[in-house]
């Protein structure tokens, strides 16, 4: 989110550049949500929470919460309002269907990383990831290509990776 943060205050603003629709939060203020149609549905991105929500009921999508620090599937077909999430209709006890909705979200991820490296080169998201390692409360992950390199397999159905901190260790494998 951190990244995001920063594709929308360079120059042109990344996330519109790269076809995402700005509007105001209907929830928390002081930040804008962004929308884009995305695999028979939608991303949306918040400071608060990112997302995928399917256009057709009954398919499972997936949310991530910032303050809960959790990923939830749900079957909600429209987005939800930051800081009011209905957690009677998010669940994350079955790891299989998160891992499986999840890996939508991922797969736009990749797609946007990708276009971000091809836009700006390399040396802008490693910028990015050092400026959000010398925040005093982060915790950085991955460097940015190993990261991308790490969701491009996981976004792969039935794909057999570790975490990504055991991945670290081999790579190759």
């Amino acid at each position: 989110m951190f990244f995001w943060g920063r594709d929308v205050l360079k120059g042109d603003n990344l996330l519109l550049r790269y076809g995402f629709e700005k509007r105001p939060s209907a929830g928390l203020q002081g930040t804008s949500c962004y929308c884009k149609p995305w695999r028979h549905g939608i991303i949306e991105l918040h400071g608060a929470c990112a997302g995928w929500y399917p256009s057709q009921l009954g398919d499972h999508g997936f949310l991530f919460i910032r303050s809960d620090k959790r990923c939830y599937t749900h079957q909600e077909t429209q987005p939800a309002i930051p800081g009011r999430y209905d957690y009677t209709k998010l669940t994350s006890g079955n790891l299989t269907r998160l891992t499986e909705s999840s890996r939508v979200f991922i797969e736009w991820l990749v797609h946007y990383e990708a276009w971000v490296q091809n836009q700006l080169g390399f040396d802008y998201r490693q910028g990015c990831f050092e400026m959000f390692a010398h925040l005093p409360t982060s915790r950085p992950w991955l460097p940015p290509t190993t990261a991308l390199n790490w969701l491009r397999l996981f976004s792969q159905p039935d794909s057999p990776l570790p975490r990504a901190r055991e991945w670290m260790k081999n790579p190759s494998s």
